[in-house]
């Protein structure tokens, strides 16, 4: 129908147009004007003026009656009619582009603002958590060998007989994982790989089998610290005790640590009191941090209570250990060890033993095996040099076991059966018998040289076991002098001498004197004596390395 319509409106049109030409057809009738036929197409309502595929003839009209000034007028028109109407469709996209682009910005900003909850925990995550690692190793070579502790944790040398011992080592390396789940909260796992000692023996299998021990020797893995920690207990009513911190858990002891830092060297030897018997770690509670006044600090303090075991042991008692340090800047301290200051440590435990264990005047033996430790401190740290004094005093505070922690007699172990059977029967004599009384004195430093990467640095311990014993050949003085080489943040090398020197005179010691100190352990001989009662001493040299990131 549509088609119909359209031609019979073009139809009119043309008819229109004939009848307003018709006088002019007709004063020029003797002429005969040439026709112009007309085609349209039905399906579009096209008019052609020539035949196709799908035209139909619609009429014939007077050429005259289309000029072709005219026609092209028309067809001017139309084509720009057309591009007008073209033109405006374009202004029309391009409008309706610049919206779309503006849309798709828009909603990219929506999208990149609404992140995945994956990626915001990823993120999340990074800012929580943290990764680190500290090593220790050296190279040592040993002059003289002789009995004494350690000079560096698991670090163990035979005794007298082995000079020119020479060793590798790994003596430290540490895992440290740190997650912060929230303000305030921080929690630390480090596991610690150490060299595991002990006697070699088989364990049967069956009745007719057995395996060998792993254990003598092996590197085996055990946890230093696993604490939580809070850090705004006082942020909001205590202003001077912002930033202090309340932890649980295996952590670091209220002295060790801090003195490790105060000397700066742990990578090359222990510090005195965790050379002589205190472990760096503990399990228990504790509540530390400095006291601020006007942006300086003027105290630092750490109190604790903690399991008599170390960290390493199993606990027994159903008793605990207080350990507390107080550290007093009088000048106030722009950071940690900053100008003068004074430190003060005290530690009051048990032995280690069950509640049932027999009541004994022996060290480690029922409720009577008390003991304590303390120290004090003046100490002064600048820019390039620091340098401190300490004073040590304890009461059952230092065994044969600490004595021989690096080699001692197998006597002493119950391994075997030496001439140094008597030596072994004195050391426990002296320093186990529940009346033991320590003193020491100690002098520790640095000097870093300006303008180079390298630090002079010393420590010298002075060592009284047991001051209640006349004259003990036990009394010992350790001495360490090195220089270091910092090559970059994280690596440090130390080339350095270490020493134990046992320093009276040889000497015998009537065995009569001996067990005086302590009647349990062996009934006197009369006229009996200890041999070359003074240990030997050892001298040795080592290359350090620490790796700290």
């Amino acid at each position: 129908m549509r088609w119909r319509v359209r031609k019979c409106t073009l139809a009119a049109v043309i008819g229109a147009a004939f009848l307003a030409f018709s006088g002019a057809w007709q004063v020029n009738a003797q002429t005969t004007a040439p026709m112009l036929k007309l085609y349209v197409d039905p399906s579009t309502g096209q008019v052609f003026t020539r035949p196709g595929r799908g035209r139909a003839f619609l009429t014939e009209v007077p050429a005259s009656a289309l000029s072709e000034s005219d026609l092209e007028k028309r067809i001017e028109q139309k084509t720009q009619a057309q591009l007008q109407q073209n033109q405006q469709q374009l202004m029309d996209l391009e409008r309706k582009n610049d919206e779309l682009s503006a849309n798709n910005l828009h909603l990219q900003q929506q999208i990149a603002e609404i992140k995945p909850a994956w990626r915001d925990y990823i993120e999340n995550f990074e800012n929580k958590f943290r990764v680190g690692t500290l090593v220790y190793g050296d190279y040592r070579f040993y002059t003289h060998t002789g009995f004494g502790p350690q000079e560096l944790t698991q670090i163990n040398t035979p005794g007298p007989g082995n000079n020119s011992f020479s060793s590798f080592d790994i003596s430290r390396t540490y895992l440290n994982f740190i997650f912060l789940p929230s303000d305030g909260w921080t929690i630390r796992l480090t596991p610690n790989m150490y060299r595991m000692n002990g006697t070699a023996t088989a364990d049967k299998v069956g009745s007719s089998s057995a395996i060998a021990s792993n254990l003598s020797g092996e590197l085996g893995v055990r946890m230093k610290y696993a604490y939580l920690q809070y850090s705004k207990l006082f942020d909001s009513w205590a202003p001077a005790l912002k930033g202090d911190t309340v932890q649980g858990g295996e952590i670091p002891n209220p002295l060790v640590g801090w003195e490790e830092d105060l000397y700066g060297y742990r990578f090359v030897n222990l510090t005195p009191w965790n050379y002589l018997s205190l472990s760096s770690t503990q399990l228990g509670g504790s509540v530390s941090g400095p006291i601020k006044f006007n942006e300086k600090q003027y105290i630092d303090y750490d109190i604790g209570v903690y399991n008599n075991a170390s960290f390493h042991a199993f606990e027994e008692t159903n008793t605990k250990q207080v350990m507390g340090r107080v550290s007093v800047y009088p000048f106030g301290a722009k950071w940690r060890f900053d100008g003068l200051g004074a430190t003060f440590f005290y530690d009051y435990g048990y032995g280690n033993v069950a509640p049932d264990s027999p009541t004994s005047t022996s060290l480690d033996k029922g409720k009577e095996g008390h003991l304590y430790r303390g120290a004090a401190l003046l100490h002064y740290t600048a820019e390039n040099w620091g340098l401190a004094g300490e004073f040590d005093f304890g009461h059952n505070a230092f065994t044969g076991a600490n004595l021989f922690s690096s080699s001692g007699p197998q006597d002493y172990f119950g391994v075997g059966t030496t001439s140094f059977k008597g030596f072994s029967s004195m050391t426990q004599a002296f320093l186990e018998n529940g009346q033991a009384d320590e003193r020491g004195f100690d002098f520790f430093g640095h000097y870093h040289i300006p303008q180079t990467p390298f630090t002079l640095f010393g420590l010298f311990e002075w060592f009284q076991p047991n001051v209640n014993v006349n004259e003990d050949p036990l009394d010992f003085q350790r001495w360490v002098a090195g220089i270091s080489y910092q090559y970059n943040e994280y690596l440090r090398f130390a080339l350095d001498t270490q020493n134990l020197s046992y320093y009276h005179n040889q000497m015998n010691v009537a065995e009569s004197y001996v067990n005086s100190f302590a009647p349990e352990f062996t009934a006197p001989t009369a006229g009996k004596f200890v041999i070359d009662a003074v240990p030997r001493d050892t001298h040795a040299f080592f290359l350090n390395v620490e790796f700290n990131y």
